[in-house]
């Protein structure tokens, strides 16, 4: 009996190690809430990359890792593109520093592990509207603060709405060398 015991603990040890081990990377398809598990909920932004713990029929657990500058979390120490927006109450995880990770759950549907298929529709809008007097670059070519600064000056030529120039410009940073996308080189 102590063995079967033994062995049952050590297959659901490992079982849970696996399950650790087998975590996958995602991101967001659209603006989302995250769910805490005391009700809380946190705006998470169109991207955002999302390491998926457990699958939960039509929610997955999620943790999410940012830098919190009071109710707002940002991709980076130096705030260079805005992740999710806190609720009042939503308790984050402390790491070192600013660091924190958010846990919760968002819908299956919103999750998509290609990086890439988020961004399709942005994609086609900055060559819709960033080839009409030159050649696009490479979006990669750039990190987040260049394009910051390169996107306040074309967006004047391009004569884009306050909506536009955050679509554009959110895909741009996401996709910036140091953005949210990891891309194989």
């Amino acid at each position: 009996m102590k063995t079967i015991l033994r062995n049952i603990t050590m297959i659901v040890l490992l079982l849970g190690a696996f399950a650790q081990v087998n975590a996958s990377e995602a991101y967001t398809l659209l603006d989302t809430v995250l769910k805490s598990s005391d009700g809380k909920t946190a705006k998470v932004y169109l991207g955002v990359p999302l390491i998926v713990k457990k699958d939960m029929g039509k929610s997955s657990e999620v943790v999410i890792k940012g830098f919190q500058f009071e109710n707002k979390i940002y991709s980076t120490m130096e705030k260079e593109l805005l992740i999710a927006e806190l609720d009042k109450g939503f308790k984050v995880a402390k790491k070192e520093a600013n660091a924190v990770e958010l846990v919760g759950t968002i819908e299956k549907e919103l999750i998509t592990e290609n990086g890439i298929e988020v961004w399709e529709e942005q994609e086609e809008f900055f060559f819709e509207m960033c080839t009409q007097c030159h050649a696009a670059p490479s979006v990669a070519h750039h990190t987040m603060v260049e394009w910051e600064a390169v996107f306040g000056t074309m967006k004047v030529f391009a004569k884009l709405d306050g909506e536009e120039s955050s679509y554009l410009l959110r895909y741009l940073k996401s996709n910036a060398s140091n953005g949210l996308l990891k891309r194989e080189h």
